[in-house]
């Protein structure tokens, strides 16, 4: 009988207690408590809460010591519609300061990280960048994009995104196989920006062999090297973050491209 009385809502010591009392009748704190099986100081303790609960009552008696006895079993189901009323209430009490409690909210979050292979992996990764909300920034070389699987595409790509009105500031390394490509550039610069990463000023760097893409919250990778190419993108605000301050400090450091006259049709992409 007790751990149903529990399941009602009683805690365990309160459950005993209310028991002792139905079975008792009116009686000492010193008897119920020890029907119970929990100590005389604590029983008056859970006594009161009883009370409180409206399960339990002070009774009078002939001598001086205090006696209790239990409700009617019918208040137990009041005890139960109370604390359900109380506890709704508190359900629409959250509902209503939710929206507040969340633009508090503040946790490391868990990177999520989504992993495609091929062309078309790359290509279906890289088109989550035509959701963003703000300006794309971009490292790259163009070696890696300077191949028949991503040609037509990066056109494509490059005129969904100037019909979206998204800006993208690009880093691009100073290479000859990258100012070839400049040279013979026909894409919009409307909304695009270059500038160039000397080869001196990153000694030790070759090539990027793909691309880096940051924004929002996410950060995009391609590894453009032949025959693995990989697309990663990974959602974290604290990496973005990162990314971001360190592109700032490369965007400062490269020299902006000019752009000139080109001497041949190529392909658009960014």
């Amino acid at each position: 009988m007790e751990h149903l009385i529990n399941d009602l809502g009683l805690e365990e010591n309160e459950a005993k207690v209310y028991q002792a009392l139905l079975e008792l009748g009116p009686s000492t704190v010193s008897q119920i408590t020890k029907k119970a099986g929990i100590t005389r100081t604590f029983g008056y303790q859970i006594l009161e809460k009883l009370s409180g609960y409206g399960l339990a009552n002070r009774v009078s008696s002939e001598n001086t010591k205090l006696h209790y006895s239990a409700e009617h079993p019918r208040n137990l189901v009041q005890f139960i519609q109370n604390r359900k009323n109380h506890w709704e209430r508190r359900l629409r009490q959250s509902q209503l300061i939710l929206p507040d409690l969340v633009s508090l909210f503040k946790v490391a979050e868990k990177p999520i990280i989504q992993y495609q292979e091929g062309a078309e992996g790359v290509k279906n990764i890289f088109q989550q960048t035509l959701d963003s909300k703000e300006e794309i920034l971009s490292i790259l070389d163009i070696e890696g994009w300077d191949v028949p699987e991503f040609k037509l595409w990066g056109q494509q790509y490059n005129t969904q995104r100037s019909q979206k009105k998204i800006r993208e500031r690009i880093l691009i390394l100073d290479t000859p196989q990258g100012r070839d490509w400049m040279k013979n550039y026909h894409g919009s610069f409307k909304f695009t920006n270059y500038h160039w990463i000397k080869p001196e000023q990153l000694p030790t760097v070759k090539e990027f062999g793909g691309e880096i893409n940051v924004f929002e919250n996410k950060v995009i990778i391609a590894i453009l090297k032949k025959p693995n190419y990989i697309g990663v993108i990974i959602e974290s605000s604290a990496l973005a973050n990162i990314l971001k301050g360190l592109f700032e400090l490369a965007w400062a450091q490269g020299s902006k491209y000019t752009k000139k006259q080109p001497t041949k049709p190529f392909y658009q992409y960014g």
